[in-house]
C-alpha cells in the first residue's frame, strides 16, 4: 500500500512539473526576446469633420416659436404663472441684514 501511494505522488508531482512552461525571460534583460505587438493605429477610427448644412432662418424662426423661445427661454404662459408668485423686497445691497 505504502508502494502505491509514494507511486501516485511521484507520478503527480512529475506530471505537474512537467505541466509548466517553459522558464520565463528575465525582464532586466535586454537582450530577452519579447512577444511582438501588432500595430494599431489611433487614428483607425477617425471621422473628418463635416460641418452642417445650413439652416434656412425662417425655419429656424418658426421653430423657435414652435418651442416656446429662442435656447430654451420660458414660454409667455409660464411667465405669467411667475407674476402670481411672492416677490423678495426691493431693497439693492447689504440694507436687507438685520
Amino acid at each position: 500500500m505504502l508502494k502505491t501511494i509514494s507511486f501516485t505522488l511521484a507520478a503527480s508531482f512529475a506530471a505537474s512539473a512537467a505541466a509548466q512552461g517553459s522558464a520565463r525571460p528575465d525582464p532586466a534583460d535586454p537582450k530577452a526576446p519579447a512577444p511582438a505587438q501588432p500595430y494599431e493605429s489611433a487614428f483607425k477610427d477617425y471621422r473628418p469633420y463635416a460641418d452642417p448644412g445650413i439652416a434656412r432662418w425662417r425655419e429656424s424662426n418658426e421653430e423657435a416659436g414652435r418651442l416656446g423661445g429662442h435656447m430654451g427661454h420660458m414660454p409667455k404662459s409660464s411667465a405669467a404663472a411667475d407674476k402670481s408668485a411672492p416677490k423678495a423686497p426691493a431693497k439693492v445691497g447689504h440694507g436687507g441684514h438685520k
